[in-house]
């Protein structure tokens, strides 16, 4: 038989069975017994139901034997979670932004008469408690006043009785009333004194510092925001974003997209001067990009502001349209204007559809033709609206219309809608038409002389020819010249698209602080005797 020497100092338990310790193999063997159990006597329900109960139970009891996170089981790592949600919470910044680096100096122990006469006091009554006790008296219990502690009434039958007894066997309350009356005025007199001892110009920090506490005074906030969004201007898959800062400040910058809006696509950190002005251009992805720009100030306060979809020009609208496919190529909002620019590629050559006649004359008809025709201008008007503000600009046809929008300069979210009005000028040639002319029923008559020989003589003679002409419609071709038309079309570029206007730059007031207040002076009152506390004068 082989030897194994198995060394001590590892940190493993050993495998009973596959890959499973001797107690989870107890653990499992006991959740297969609970879920037997539970199949077998559940006492409600067809057995699918307690079947399936029974074998959620089992996967459920072997999930959280076998499974582990990281190492740990899942026992451990519910313990830990439960523990982090219901413990208490614990700062995690640096100590000492919150405690004071040193400790107040300690005041030095003054001699105070009125605590000394208190300790003389409480000694006199000790040692009259350790007399009474000698002489066989009851000493002071107050709480035996109430009900507590108090000797049956076989004990007090069986107690000898002393001196200080009455003749009714009862025991005189005076004692009792002069003591409690002494505690009273002891602790009068104590409570002056400990009051004299908290003197402000002993300890440095006041009420700052208390024993066993942590200083810490939060500043006061100051209202009014430290980011300001002073342009925003969208082309193609960027954004260009100006942010103004109204206090000194550390900036984070981050740019969230995708399919989902949420993922993080790229960022930045800076630092910014009270009105200091910086310019980024920031990537825009998916159908809902979104800016977040978290600061830190120079007072210790810390905040955020972001861009949402919404408020985020994106994606910018193409449309097409019969005459000309328009496209918003940039999109931009300073503090009080919006600017774009709508890019246009016009057609050269349309379809134009007409009633053309064909025949005219004694016979006419009229068709619905397709003609071709040849755009020979385009003109028209760009009408843009945000919320209440709207204006236009002249269309420029293969090109580039830039328009401007006067907007109030305050903090609002609107829609933008944008409209073309369009009006093209066609050449439209036209094909001959046959013209048609009715001629009767007739008979001509010709007349002609005829001349005939005979042998030798010669005769003459008139002869008619009639010619018989059946009634008919002749049609001649005639070339028509060409005809200018006209044709209106409205092109909605964009109708719901959201785009968002930052508040005026205000710098940010920071208030002085404010002075500290004045130590508190106690004056004692009527004089420096110690009765003066329990007999002040007028």
């Amino acid at each position: 038989m082989r030897e194994h020497e198995v060394p001590t100092h590892v940190q493993a338990e050993d495998k009973a069975l596959l890959w499973f310790t001797f107690p989870q193999i107890v653990a499992v063997v006991a959740t297969c017994a609970v879920a037997y159990g539970v199949y077998r006597y559940f006492p409600f329900g067809p057995s699918g139901l307690k079947l399936g109960i029974a074998i959620v139970l089992g996967i459920i009891g072997i999930a959280m034997t076998v499974g582990n996170v990281g190492g740990r089981g899942l026992p451990l790592v519910a313990a830990d979670l439960l523990k982090f949600n219901l413990g208490a919470r614990r700062y995690a910044g640096s100590p000492a932004e919150l405690a004071i680096s040193e400790p107040p100096p300690q005041p030095e122990a003054k001699p105070d008469p009125l605590r000394l006469l208190a300790k003389k006091a409480a000694g006199s009554v000790g040692r009259a408690v350790k007399a009474a006790k000698r002489q066989g008296r009851q000493p002071f219990r107050p709480h035996s006043w109430f009900g507590k502690g108090r000797r049956s009434q076989n004990a007090d039958a069986n107690r000898p009785q002393t001196q200080t007894e009455d003749r009714k066997g009862g025991r005189k309350p005076w004692g009792r009333l002069l003591a409690v009356a002494g505690l009273l005025v002891l602790t009068i007199v104590a409570l002056p004194s400990s009051a004299l001892a908290d003197d402000p110009d002993d300890n440095p920090y006041g009420d700052a510092w208390r024993l066993g506490e942590i200083y810490f005074e939060p500043p006061d906030p100051v209202p009014g925001r430290r980011v300001f969004v002073e342009r925003l201007a969208v082309s193609g898959n960027t954004a260009a974003v100006t942010l103004r800062a109204a206090h000194d400040l550390d900036l984070k910058g981050r740019v969230f997209g995708g399919r989902t809006g949420r993922t993080l696509k790229m960022g930045f950190n800076t630092s910014l001067t009270a009105g200091q002005a910086k310019s980024y251009n920031l990537t825009l992805d998916g159908p809902a990009p979104s800016f977040t720009f978290s600061w830190q100030d120079a007072l210790g306060r810390s905040g955020a502001t972001s861009l949402k979809s919404h408020q985020i020009p994106y994606p910018l609208p193409s449309v097409e349209g019969e005459l000309c496919d328009l496209e918003v190529t940039s999109l931009e909002w300073t503090p009080g204007s919006i600017r774009g620019v709508i890019a246009s590629e016009c057609v050269a050559g349309t379809r134009h559809e007409e009633d053309l006649p064909v025949y005219g004359g004694h016979f006419s008809q009229s068709v619905q033709a397709m003609l071709d025709a040849t755009v020979t201008g385009i003109t028209g008007t760009v009408s843009v609206a945000w919320g209440s503000h709207s204006a236009s600009a002249a269309f420029v046809a293969d090109g580039e219309t830039a328009f401007t929008l006067p907007v109030a300069d305050a903090r609002a979210v609107n829609e933008l809608e944008i409209t073309a009005e369009l009006t093209a000028t066609l050449n439209v040639p036209r094909p001959p038409m046959l013209q048609t002319v009715h001629h009767p029923a007739r008979t001509d008559v010709y007349t002609r002389r005829v001349t005939c020989r005979c042998g030798e003589s010669t005769t003459t003679k008139t002869v008619r020819i009639y010619v018989h002409h059946p009634e008919h419609v002749r049609a001649t071709e005639h070339r028509r010249a060409d005809v200018t038309r006209t044709r209106t079309e409205t092109v909605l570029v964009v109708s719901d698209l959201g785009l968002g206007a930052d508040a005026p730059y205000q710098a940010l007031y920071v208030p002085p602080p404010p002075p500290p207040p004045p130590k508190a002076e106690q004056a004692p009152v009527g004089g420096s005797n110690w009765w003066s506390w329990l007999w002040p004068g007028d």
